[in-house]
């Protein structure tokens, strides 16, 4: 045996009463906010994606700045070793 529970007009799945034609004002507002959030989503990963690019970018430059640093320090060092 089952519960009576609500028909098809008292749904809270925002089911438009039998006989209407089309998605009742409920779902449609329920899509255009899920549509909403899904377009910010994109946004922000695009957003993260163009970030991180950037951050790779800079990484790279500081690799070879780094490296850069060390072979003069080392070139500075064997002229302090070749005057002592």
């Amino acid at each position: 045996m089952t519960k009576p529970g609500p028909g098809p007009d008292e749904s809270k799945t925002g089911a438009h009463p039998v006989g209407e034609d089309g998605p009742s004002p409920e779902l449609i507002e329920q899509f255009r906010r899920l549509e909403a959030r899904v377009d910010e989503a994109v946004r922000l990963i695009a957003q993260l994606r163009q970030e991180k690019q950037q951050l790779a970018t800079r990484l790279e430059e500081t690799a070879r700045a780094r490296n850069e640093a060390v072979r003069r320090i080392d070139e500075l060092i064997d002229k302090i070793d070749g005057l002592l």
